[in-house]
């Protein structure tokens, strides 16, 4: 194979070359990145999903014509799983470009000296330049970082998933989200002080306002100050006021919130929220993360790489990038066990595949079971051993009985 190359020899025309010029700005956010992972709901979310897939493996394949694959050992491999640059671990990475997915709907990744780095969403703009004014010809990228940079496409791998991320599709659910918890924390904050009107029978001076106001919340005010006897002076009358957070349905509002932050990031709620399991296993709640949270995401990661890390020639050899998701079905042990059986049992798996899933010591010789009684076969010399018969069958048909007599097959001289 030959040695990869991170850069093509193909140089990009510049950009006055083109007749039309579309120019994407950057977009500003009601609710921005910082303030959004101030919700329980959406911290959990992003980095349950962020961490899963950071730590799930990326390997190469390779499909022959006659359906075998093989992996591939390759340097990219290693960039994509172990360390990406002299700084960064490829976990770190791929956990960053993952929450910039899921919050701004896109994610970047700049190519240098066999190296990836990640690039902040948040600091990218682009310029799309266009010949016809319908497709894209060239794309320009300027990094707002500790300085501003422009970047050549060739260099920046661009993930997309089509979408604004949840910051601008979500940005109602969000602030909704946001207002409920800066409510809890002013509640908190004065929950002990009666939430009601002092009446008195004289009208007051400004200055006397402010003495009684400083007055009350101080003797009155704060969490550690709940359930002290209002003492009232002559004249001066409490009203209160029903604000409770039960009496507003905020409880009810909150489940709500959660349940729809949930459904942005197209996650089991059961996941965020124990309440609403509607699984009485673990397989069923992983597999249901994996089916729709998890694997449209990898699925545009992979296809991405493969876009942009492969060659034409590799391409067209039947290579590409694959997650390796078995993680992420991880069982109980008797979950575990059962499923080994059936795949043995099946000859699906040898001897030796099923105890390496149990994390079990190999074995000498290395077996597959049969469906003809009990009938084992040498994964390596393809000697059948029929255990019921007390025979084996060598490759080249000849038999061998209990008793150490051997049978040839029939020959026919011409």
């Amino acid at each position: 194979m030959a040695p990869f190359r991170f850069f093509s020899n193909k140089k990009n025309q510049p950009a006055e070359n083109y007749s039309t010029a579309i120019y994407s700005t950057a977009r500003s956010y009601s609710v921005d990145e910082f303030s959004a992972m101030q919700i329980p709901a959406v911290k959990a979310s992003v980095e349950l999903i962020s961490s899963t897939i950071s730590s799930l493996p990326v390997y190469l394949y390779e499909e022959l014509r006659n359906g075998d694959i093989n992996e591939i050992d390759d340097p990219r491999v290693s960039l994509l799983n172990e360390t990406a640059n002299k700084y960064d671990s490829a976990t770190k990475i791929k956990k960053l470009l993952v929450k910039d997915l899921l919050l701004y709907g896109r994610a970047y990744l700049f190519k240098q000296n066999n190296e990836f780095h990640y690039l902040e969403a948040s600091k990218i703009t682009q310029r799309i330049f266009s010949s016809d004014g319908i497709t894209v010809a060239q794309k320009v990228f300027t990094y707002n970082g500790q300085k501003t940079t422009e970047l050549s496409e060739d260099r920046v791998i661009e993930f997309s998933t089509g979408t604004e991320g949840v910051l601008v599709d979500g940005s109602t659910i969000l602030q909704k989200a946001l207002n409920e918890l800066n409510y809890s924390t002013n509640v908190m904050t004065n929950g002990a002080l009666p939430l009601g009107i002092l009446k008195t029978a004289s009208r007051l001076t400004e200055n006397a306002i402010n003495n009684l106001r400083n007055s009350w919340e101080n003797i009155y005010g704060g969490p550690s100050k709940a359930g002290k006897t209002l003492i009232l002076e002559e004249g001066m009358d409490y009203q209160a006021i029903s604000m409770k957070p039960d009496e507003l349905q905020l409880n009810e509002s909150s489940k709500q919130t959660l349940s729809s932050i949930a459904r942005l990031f197209n996650l089991p709620e059961s996941l965020i929220n124990s309440e609403a399991n509607k699984y009485n296993s673990l397989e069923q709640n992983n597999l249901s993360f994996l089916q729709y949270t998890i694997t449209p995401l990898i699925t545009l990661i992979e296809s991405t790489l493969n876009h942009n890390l492969l060659e034409i020639y590799e391409k067209n050899s039947g290579f590409y990038f694959r997650f390796d998701t078995s993680e992420v079905l991880r069982t109980t042990q008797e979950q575990l066990v059962d499923t080994t059986i059936k795949l043995f049992d099946n000859s699906l798996i040898s001897a030796n595949e099923a105890r390496a899933k149990l994390d079990m010591k190999r074995l000498e010789k290395d077996y597959y079971s049969l469906s003809l009684g009990s009938v084992l076969k040498d994964s390596e010399t393809g000697e059948l051993t029929i255990v019921n018969l007390g025979q084996t069958i060598q490759q080249g048909g000849s038999t061998t009985n209990e008793d150490g007599t051997s049978t040839k097959p029939n020959t026919v001289n011409k």
